[in-house]
């Protein structure tokens, strides 16, 4: 079920209100669970609801450590529910491959280690197939909405990813596949780095014209919400 999901921006709304989060350890519990018992990990069997509560815990932390990062840095958050669901789901799947390398095999079954080994690395690899496919047709999606942005909107927007990307190094080596995206619009990321602009009026007009791209993407390509099936 794919599902836009629309919340206050995480600018305004208080991170410390226990409130806020209470309703999100109810639903991400009940989405992880039933990514836990459909996984079919050897070693959590007997063990999905203290693994279900693991990976909660571990992706409401990273989820207000994000937010309020957000906050201070004063970057725009469109939904605090899809970005909790979002790292939930990136949580479960770290702990899937890790915990696919502990292999759980019954002595009294007829199954060797090594076909276990093959069985669940191949359903891995198909898992992150997956994610890649999904992964870079969302940003063929975003590259298009962006290159149809109004020129001013455009730059803004394209001048703020160069500068994140950069901070991570994605413009070393080969494209990622975020810049392959903008590579097959005809973008450039790269020439729009050190584009920012530096007199206080002109980055305050630039955070605006940021800030309205990226609600604007938000709103044309539902980002992030799983397909739970």
């Amino acid at each position: 079920m794919d599902t836009c999901i629309h919340c206050p921006e995480v600018s305004d709304i208080d991170l410390q209100n226990d409130a806020l989060w209470d309703p999100l350890y109810l639903l991400l519990l009940s989405l992880v669970k039933g990514w836990v018992y459909n996984a079919n990990v050897p070693v959590w069997l007997g063990q999905e609801t203290d693994v279900a509560w693991d990976i909660v815990l571990s992706a409401i932390r990273k989820t207000f450590e994000y937010a309020l990062n957000a906050q201070q840095n004063g970057i725009t958050i469109a939904s605090l529910k899809r970005l909790s669901i979002v790292i939930a789901r990136n949580q479960f799947q770290d702990f899937r491959r890790k915990d696919y390398r502990l292999m759980h095999v019954d002595s009294d079954s007829g199954s060797s280690s090594v076909q276990a080994r093959i069985y669940y690395a191949e359903d891995d690899l198909s898992e992150l197939i997956l994610e890649r496919l999904y992964e870079a047709w969302l940003f063929s999606e975003v590259a298009k909405e962006i290159a149809m942005f109004p020129l001013k909107m455009r730059q803004a927007v394209l001048i703020d990813l160069a500068w994140r990307l950069e901070q991570y190094g994605d413009f070393y080596g080969d494209p990622t596949p975020l810049r392959q995206a903008f590579l097959d619009e005809g973008i450039h990321l790269e020439e729009f780095l050190d584009l920012l602009p530096t007199d206080t009026a002109a980055r305050a007009r630039h955070s605006s014209l940021v800030s309205l791209g990226y609600k604007r993407i938000a709103k044309s390509v539902c980002i992030g919400y799983i397909r739970v099936a």
